[in-house]
């Protein structure tokens, strides 16, 4: 029932863009993310979704676009395909490549299997953005520090072909909520 709505949904949004809709989308590229960007809906993210995906890529971000509708989450997509849902936006300095910064964070795969959490260990993970996963290195640069927001990540962006042995499967789609500090945690 559910693939029935979304190919309604994708037919009713299909026709609509033949109206000449110059609505701005949420898409953003790696080299705009201090860019002012309009909040996506739902129906924004659906511009993305592939009717026949044909690669692993395209099935990732099917998934992720309907990982998305089932929790009902509003977020923007960067040019890799990585979902950014802010829920709360700092008002600390833009994070920049390169940058030493301070998060507490849980990663989990879209079934809501935990596999990491700082908050676990009560202890934020200090680290250098770029030195993470993909996901991680893409998304980072569109927050604040203090935003709290919600990473959606495309297996490819993640731990790909790998996986990482004992926690997450080869080709799993990953999600991480993350608070970005304002301070630098005490090593």
């Amino acid at each position: 029932m559910k693939k029935i709505q979304l190919l309604v949904l994708l037919l009713g949004l299909g026709l609509a863009s033949c109206g000449g809709n110059n609505k701005p989308t949420a898409t953003l590229s790696n080299n705009e993310p201090n860019k002012k960007v309009i909040p996506a809906d739902l129906g924004d993210l659906y511009q993305y979704y592939h009717a026949n995906p044909a690669t692993l890529d395209l099935k990732d971000e099917n998934t992720l676009i309907e990982y998305a509708a089932d929790k009902n989450i509003s977020a923007i997509r960067t040019k890799s395909g990585v979902y950014i849902q802010t829920h709360t936006e700092g008002n600390g300095e833009q994070v920049k490549w390169g940058d030493k910064i301070s998060v507490d964070y849980k990663g989990y795969t879209l079934d809501g299997k935990e596999f990491d959490s700082s908050y676990g260990r009560g202890v934020p993970l200090t680290f250098r953005v770029g030195n993470m996963n993909a996901g991680w290195n893409e998304a980072l640069p569109y927050l604040k520090r203090g935003t709290k927001a919600t990473f959606l990540i495309p297996s490819h962006m993640g731990y790909g072909k790998k996986g990482f042995p004992g926690y997450i499967d080869p080709d799993t789609n990953i999600a991480f909520d993350v608070h970005v500090l304002k301070e630098i945690a005490s090593e």
